[in-house]
């Protein structure tokens, strides 16, 4: 067991022990001896290592003015709690926290309910949660990960993934050729395209997430509707939908054949996949379902989407092939990204066929207990074995 104090005078932390040296991050820093000066704060880490704190992760999140930071902060408390049972530490940091020689980082106190800043070493590794995909894409945030490079500090998670080069990616393969529905960049010749070889199509930005800016065409008995999550309107001819479409596409979008998903009670539903890398091999830590509002375009639980019990729709034989294209999908992807972490959308059409529609280098929190449980305590193990301990 492992107790450190903090001197709130010096930006110190202090060892208790005074039997030996205590050492921790990427340049191994010693903890400063006791000490009989004013301190506040107390750390206990249940470690068989007591000469080592490792490993020391920093989770790299998203700058906020009103506040620490931005992120997924119940992530950050699952894993500030769980790693500190292994002899670990974490602490939650933003770009504009790094200096030349420490880290202002964030720990979440469960007693007082608070996030509290104090001044750490260089982690032994990053863990990049930065929540906007616009802040990610900031010059200071590209100079950070040099920096860490620089001192040969791991990282993953580097960035979000682009739709249309997972696309590229997964149909790159001829093993997940059939499993990806037909998709293209958006233009006037590929959506009239589209819509005179389905009864409908989505167009989904390239960069968007949690279902931000989808939208749905469907063939009309008089032309055409548009629909997205909050309106819908009819057109007579293709011109006329895309003079409607074309200024709400300030960004790249795809358009992509819609499947007709299985239902159950009305609701078409489909699998949320959690793949994970702990070790040399990828693994699925769990399998959701996520079933839509009637109407609905997306079965986010946000978006009024609801959690079904995996075993009310799933079986064995679900499970079985929901593993295998999982798997195959995240080797895939890992040729051209790095992670060890990664979500997939996978749907069952009305004939059981599979169907993959996004894949997430950030994983959202599972709402299912036990998924997300097994999901800190990979991650734990993908932190040790990446960065060496």
């Amino acid at each position: 067991m492992i107790e450190l104090f903090y001197n709130e005078k010096t930006n110190k932390w202090l060892q208790k022990s005074t039997y030996q040296f205590i050492y921790w991050g990427k340049e191994q820093k010693r903890l400063a001896p006791p000490s009989s000066s004013s301190i506040s704060s107390i750390i206990t880490l249940n470690s068989n290592k007591n000469d080592a704190i490792r490993p020391l992760v920093g989770i790299l999140a998203g700058s906020n003015s009103s506040h620490h930071f931005s992120g997924n902060a119940s992530i950050f408390k699952s894993i500030q709690k769980e790693i500190r049972n292994t002899g670990g530490l974490s602490y939650v940091f933003t770009p504009d926290d790094v200096y030349r020689t420490f880290i202002n980082g964030y720990l979440y106190d469960p007693n007082s309910k608070k996030w509290t800043g104090y001044r750490f070493p260089y982690p032994n590794i990053v863990y990049n949660r930065i929540p906007d995909r616009k802040e990610e894409q900031a010059e200071k945030v590209a100079l950070l990960f040099n920096l860490f490079s620089q001192k040969g500090i791991p990282y993953f998670n580097r960035s979000f993934f682009q739709k249309d080069a997972i696309i590229s990616h997964l149909t790159s393969n001829e093993k997940l050729t059939n499993f990806i529905p037909e998709t293209e960049s958006l233009t006037i010749t590929s959506l009239e395209e589209y819509l005179n070889m389905y009864p409908s199509v989505f167009c989904k930005p390239s960069s968007g997430s949690k279902g931000r800016g989808i939208f749905k065409v469907k063939n009309t008995s008089t032309g055409y509707q548009y629909i997205d999550h909050d309106n819908a309107h009819s057109f007579t001819s293709i011109n006329n939908l895309y003079d409607h479409i074309h200024p709400l596409l300030h960004e790249n979008y795809m358009i992509q054949r819609d499947i007709q998903l299985d239902t159950y009670e009305n609701h078409s539903y489909d699998f949320r996949i959690l793949v994970q890398k702990p070790l040399n091999s990828w693994n699925v830590t769990g399998i959701g379902i996520r079933a839509a509002q009637v109407g609905s375009l997306t079965t986010h639980v946000p978006r009024g989407g609801r959690i079904i019990p995996f075993h009310k729709l799933a079986n064995h034989k679900d499970k079985a092939k929901l593993k295998r294209i999982a798997i195959m999908a995240a080797e895939v992807l890992e040729e051209h990204t790095k992670m060890h972490e990664c979500s997939m959308d996978i749907g069952k059409d009305s004939d059981g066929r599979y169907w993959i529609f996004e894949a997430n280098s950030k994983p959202m929190r599972f709402d299912e207990p036990d998924i997300h449980r097994d999901y800190i305590q990979s991650l734990i193990a993908s932190f040790r074995t990446f960065s060496a301990f």
